[in-house]
């Protein structure tokens, strides 16, 4: 809508000059300097929407999950080392007993 404004305008500040008249001196031009302004204040506005934002939710359980250790993870080595002790091997030994 701004747009159409500042189109307008500018259609009017050539109208102006086609007329002979100064458009610097005529009262045009502080209306198209507070077009601008206000063209810029939408602007920032916008960009702010757009700009990124801290997700602190999503922050918190990225770092949550970036240092996670699962309790598994570990009571699994320790199953896995108990199991290896435990077990006994299904081939007979090679020791030989010594008969006297």
């Amino acid at each position: 809508m701004l747009r159409c404004f500042l189109q307008v305008e500018t259609l009017f500040h050539l109208y102006l000059v086609t007329q002979g008249v100064n458009p610097r001196e005529h009262g045009i031009k502080q209306e198209l300097e507070r077009i601008r302004t206000y063209m810029n204040r939408v602007k920032e506005i916008t960009d702010k929407k757009k700009a990124a934002r801290l997700d602190k939710g999503a922050a918190s359980r990225f770092v949550r999950n970036a240092l996670y250790e699962p309790d598994d993870k570990d009571s699994r080595k320790e199953k896995g080392s108990k199991k290896t002790a435990d077990t006994k091997p299904d081939a007979p030994s090679s020791k030989r007993s010594k008969a006297n």
